[in-house]
């Protein structure tokens, strides 16, 4: 602003100067007119100059606005991948964890269908027979102790698929799914926030 007043106070200088000329009623000169002409471009460019100048301070301000902001944009890019990172990093060693435990249930299981399910069935089937006879001793009724024997053979069937849900309560990935899931919700919500 203060270059515009000075350029406008230059051009009120060299109009005065051209009418002082004028008002003498000097005759002028090639050389003056030249001089003049000169002076007022000078000026002109001069004012050009100082606005680009201005211009340009304006511009490195803006321009270092824009840094800084891109530079805080990729701070926290790099933060929630740093941490993405970790998360990541955490969630497959719990992966591995569970595969681990998966394949200790499992062969425990394989050892359990190999080796207890036929002792356990010959085992069953002696004990349901063991009571159908008592029973029949004791009451010298057919029917009282075919009933106790599928009491007793009912009551072992039952034992063993609660024994198999237990088991099977190891199957799975439910800790990673839950991990997985509460990443999610972090990322979601790290990029709602960069909205």
């Amino acid at each position: 602003m203060e270059n515009k007043q000075n350029m406008s106070n230059q051009n009120k200088t060299s109009q005065g100067t051209q009418q002082d000329v004028l008002l003498n009623n000097e005759p002028l000169d090639n050389e003056q007119l030249n001089n003049e002409q000169l002076d007022s471009e000078k000026l002109s460019n001069e004012s050009v100059d100082a606005e680009a100048s201005h211009d340009g301070q304006l511009n490195a301000e803006t321009l270092g606005i824009k840094i800084d902001e891109i530079t805080d944009v990729f701070n926290k890019v790099s933060k929630i991948a740093q941490e993405a990172g970790q998360w990541s990093e955490s969630t497959i060693k719990l992966f591995f964890i569970e595969i681990l435990r998966n394949i200790e249930a499992a062969k425990r299981f394989a050892v359990c269908q190999l080796v207890f399910i036929p002792l356990l069935i010959l085992f069953i089937f002696s004990l349901c027979i063991c009571i159908g006879i008592i029973a029949y001793s004791l009451t010298y009724n057919v029917l009282i102790a075919v009933g106790l024997f599928l009491l007793a053979m009912g009551l072992v069937l039952l034992g063993l698929a609660y024994w198999q849900k237990h088991l099977m309560k190891f199957f799975g990935f439910k800790a990673t799914i839950a991990q997985l899931k509460e990443g999610a919700d972090v990322i979601s919500k790290a990029a709602k926030s960069f909205d």
